[in-house]
């Protein structure tokens, strides 16, 4: 019995690991100006509703959920990921990482950040 609830603890341990503990050398980028022009591939990792609503125009649009099977699709090694919150950039760079590409970096768009402060009291 005890082996079993270890078991279960350690995967609960590695799932909010997974999730939550921040993935290191990955830097938040402001602005997008010049990064287009130096063989980086943005990658637009939000739902299709949020991307539809708030389009960029030279990102490659994969949700988060599509990118373990459609990551091939990706042209270049180095990728700036375009994210809503913490956990969606923790998640896509672990498995990108797993998948061999390297994680320039990642862009918060100020219309999600606007959005957050209204709901917070």
């Amino acid at each position: 019995m005890s082996a079993v609830l270890t078991i279960m603890f350690i995967w609960i341990i590695y799932l909010i690991y997974k999730r939550y503990v921040p993935v290191f050398g990955v830097q938040n980028i402001q602005s997008l100006d010049n990064l287009c022009t130096k063989g980086v591939t943005l990658v637009d990792i939000r739902d299709f509703q949020t991307s539809c609503r708030d389009s960029i125009n030279q990102a490659f649009c994969l949700p988060l959920p599509y990118l373990n099977r459609h990551y091939h699709e990706i042209d270049n090694q180095h990728v700036i990921l375009v994210v809503n919150d913490q956990i969606e950039k923790n998640l896509s760079t672990r498995i990108l990482h797993k998948k061999g590409f390297k994680i320039v970096g990642y862009y918060r768009p100020a219309t999600v950040r606007e959005e957050r402060r209204l709901y917070e009291v």
